[in-house]
């Protein structure tokens, strides 16, 4: 039995040395928060310094991962990944699209989280989603110019639940909170 114990020890030992040794030198985690009715809304970042050279199609930060932090519950958007050379002249896998802004919508029956995405060049798609404060996803399209990626629930909706307006999910408010990736 002890000698199971010291197996089961070292082998999570193992696991975490080798988690260690996995991350770039370059790595870092991101955390940028905003309050929305109430309620703490993060999107926390793994990403690393390195940039992408501008030869390629997606000039984005390089990030590994991503999620939305909405009142305690962690949301993640199916968004694919692409690789692409680095300025460190390494090929690496990172997300084909990054939150770049989120904002609070105000209506007059309850607010949503508005969380906007980005491709990394004219032609790729974009991400707009709003979230309820308990972190359901009440509505998104992801799309280019040119066609859908998919979607879900309509502008409509979201006027008669919320009390927000049509400008309201068509611009931009004063408060938008940009996100600047680089390592702090």
């Amino acid at each position: 039995m002890q000698r199971l114990i010291r197996f089961f020890a070292g082998s999570v030992s193992a696991l975490f040395t080798l988690a260690v040794f996995a991350a770039p030198s370059d790595a870092y985690i991101q955390r940028d928060v905003m309050q929305c009715g109430g309620v703490e809304v993060a999107v926390v970042s793994s990403c690393r310094s390195v940039t992408v050279q501008n030869d390629q199609e997606h000039l984005l930060p390089v990030c590994s991962d991503q999620t939305i932090n909405i009142n305690g519950k962690v949301l993640r958007r199916q968004i694919g990944r692409v690789s692409q050379l680095t300025t460190a002249g390494a090929t690496t896998p990172m997300l084909a699209n990054v939150v770049v802004a989120m904002d609070c919508l105000k209506g007059t029956k309850g607010s949503l989280v508005a969380i906007g995405g980005y491709g990394g060049c004219n032609a790729c798609p974009e991400w707009h989603g709003y979230y309820s404060t308990a972190g359901k996803l009440e509505m998104y399209a992801y799309s280019n110019a040119y066609r859908s990626f998919g979607s879900k629930g309509s502008s409509e909706a979201l006027i008669k639940a919320y009390g927000v307006t049509a400008k309201d999910l068509r611009e931009e408010s004063p408060a938008v909170k940009r996100i600047t990736y680089g390592q702090p």
